[in-house]
């Protein structure tokens, strides 16, 4: 039985209350629980132009997270193929069709996602013909510009319960108006597979940013960003997509290395940096070169000691071995890591946010494995959304978890007494500490956190 809780959520914009204004007063959509046999809508806010966030959480098999993305936002999906087809034209779009076509995509079951999503979009949307290769153009639309800065830190950086930080900010355009809606997806397959939390578009189950389990934020950079469009190439928001999921070892010490020898088995389309950053220091920045000759990804670089005593590392869209800062830093990263006081979540944040604009942005705060904050915005035409805040248990309902720490213990039973009593009539889908689902927090709930008891991996 999946028992679910209550969605927490803290939202704060750091936007000037105007454009705040602004959008809470043109934001009718709210569609928080809308739900279908394998996703839900845990929170949305839209405007009247289609602008602005939702949060989703999708589970089951691929296919069943395809279809279930598709039924819940297949108007804004289509709406997406259609502005990416008006974007390219005739000419360009299909001939990226072919391209598309002959790429690699990995893993395999990213296929049956988007099998999932045809098929629920032939239903929803027939008059539209849309199939795989229209989805795959329109989830790669950003394969081809990804400007972007990020940075991590932990060791003297950081101060317990933290024990790493990371951040990054997506510097692109708005060439399509659906990029103006910005999803947080929590995936969450049943084949036990790695979890994780994307942030990207309607629809796109490809990778510019996103989180895994172990806490590892991957990400993508500009540089020496050339493409090759030969027969059997692997997009980078494909390859991003992969090294999210790909490592199951539970030691993350080795993670870095094994998506390293992995991906000497391919060939890359686009050039660039692929943020690997896995916490406690044990992640790095892959380079990939289409043109290089050899393996495409040619170079991995680790934490060096001489930069900020190996205890964080920066990427911007220059090239660096580690060893000093690259030359289009212009975030401040060397005055913040000189003072060596513990960095909160919010001065690692504030330290992209306030320093530009970027079209996304995507931090997490690691504690443990399945045990953090996350913390996300977009930009819209007229300001920002709110920053949405989640902790891990809050998108990845783990039942008996109720304080959101990654263990079931006597802490969760504390909690429960919070709750004690009837949930409101009628019942809602979410009641915290019901873990019994019978409407009402009781001893029941008791004997059922004790037959929980243990870390939630």
């Amino acid at each position: 039985m999946r028992v679910r809780k209550c969605i927490r959520r803290s939202i704060r914009t750091w936007m000037m209350v105007g454009v705040l204004t602004a959008f809470v007063l043109t934001s009718p959509t709210i569609a928080d629980g809308l739900r279908s046999d394998h996703g839900e809508i845990l929170d949305q806010q839209l405007d009247g132009q289609g602008q602005g966030y939702t949060v989703l959480r999708v589970w089951g098999s691929y296919y069943q997270m395809g279809h279930a993305k598709a039924e819940l936002m297949g108007d804004f999906i289509v709406q997406g193929v259609n502005e990416t087809k008006a974007y390219l034209g005739v000419t360009n779009y299909n001939a990226l069709r072919d391209v598309m076509a002959a790429a690699v995509w990995m893993p395999p079951e990213i296929e049956d996602e988007f099998d999932g999503c045809v098929d629920r979009l032939a239903i929803s949307h027939p008059a539209e013909n849309i199939d795989e290769f229209d989805l795959k153009v329109s989830c790669t639309l950003g394969e081809w510009l990804y400007g972007c800065r990020s940075h991590t830190c932990w060791g003297r950086y950081v101060e317990d319960p933290i024990k790493t930080l990371s951040t990054r900010r997506l510097d692109f355009g708005t060439p399509i108006p659906s990029m103006n809606h910005h999803v947080l997806y929590a995936c969450e397959p049943d084949d036990g597979s790695v979890r994780w939390v994307n942030l990207a578009w309607p629809g796109v189950p490809l990778v510019a940013q996103a989180v895994n389990e172990f806490g590892t934020l991957v990400s993508l950079h500009d540089y020496n960003s050339s493409a090759d469009l030969a027969d059997g190439r692997m997009p980078r928001m494909v390859a991003a997509r992969y090294a999210v999921t790909y490592v199951t070892d539970p030691d993350a010490s080795t993670h870095l290395d094994t998506m390293w020898n992995e991906f000497q088995n391919y060939e890359i389309m686009t050039g660039g940096f692929l943020n690997y950053y896995a916490p406690e220091g044990h992640g790095g920045v892959m380079v990939k070169n289409p043109w290089q000759t050899g393996p495409d990804f040619y170079y991995l670089r680790q934490p060096q000691e001489v930069w900020h005593h190996g205890e964080a590392m920066i990427t911007t869209n220059a090239w660096t071995d580690g060893t000093y800062t690259p030359a289009d830093e212009n975030f401040g990263a060397d005055a913040y890591y000189d003072n060596e006081t513990p960095k909160t979540h919010e001065s690692h944040w504030d330290l992209l946010a306030n320093a530009g604009n970027g079209l996304q942005q995507l931090s997490v705060a690691y504690r443990g494995r399945c045990n953090m904050t996350i913390w996300a915005d977009g930009r819209l035409s007229y300001g920002r959304t709110p920053r949405l805040e989640f902790e891990w248990c809050e998108l990845f309902p783990v039942s008996g978890d109720i304080n959101c720490d990654g263990v079931v213990n006597i802490d969760d039973i504390f909690a429960v007494l919070g709750f004690w009593g009837d949930c409101p009539d009628p019942c809602p889908p979410y009641c915290t500490g019901d873990l019994t689902e019978d409407c009402a927090v009781n001893i029941d709930d008791i004997f059922a956190i004790l037959g929980m008891w243990g870390p939630c991996e």
